[in-house]
């Protein structure tokens, strides 16, 4: 089964980033129970203006991937991932080694719903309506 992880630079020791989307690299382990191989690759739609989710989400459909490791998936991402099958599991903060050996002891909190992606940022108004406040 492949396992994809978000990570800053990859590798089993990396930490597990909490952005899927704009996740700088994935991590890609092949586990039956014990690590087979690990294969990183950049991200190249974390620098996307717009539709990082959806393009990040399909570069791991089209390698196979069947778990994703991560923080945060924002909604238009979580329709493809689970469109494709691939179940997200929390574990930002953890390396990916130790999230692997988490989730298959079933000790992972599965995410169903999205959390972050859009409506975090500044929006179109880019800070300039203070809060509401009329000046």
């Amino acid at each position: 089964m492949k396992i994809a992880a978000t990570t800053q630079n990859g590798g089993l020791g990396d930490v597990i980033v909490p952005q899927f989307g704009r996740a700088p690299s994935f991590t890609i382990v092949e586990y039956d129970g014990e690590v087979k191989s690990v294969e990183v690759i950049q991200n190249p739609a974390c620098m996307q203006p717009s539709g990082a989710g959806i393009m990040a989400s399909q570069i791991l459909v089209d390698r196979g991937v069947k778990v994703l490791l991560t923080g945060n998936v924002g909604p238009k991402a979580m329709s493809v991932l689970q469109s494709a099958g691939i179940k997200i599991y929390r574990a930002d903060g953890l390396t990916v080694e130790e999230a692997i050996k988490r989730f298959a002891s079933g000790l992972l909190e599965e995410i169903t719903t999205p959390g972050g992606g859009m409506g975090k940022g500044m929006g179109r108004g880019m800070g300039r309506g203070r809060g509401g406040r009329w000046i």
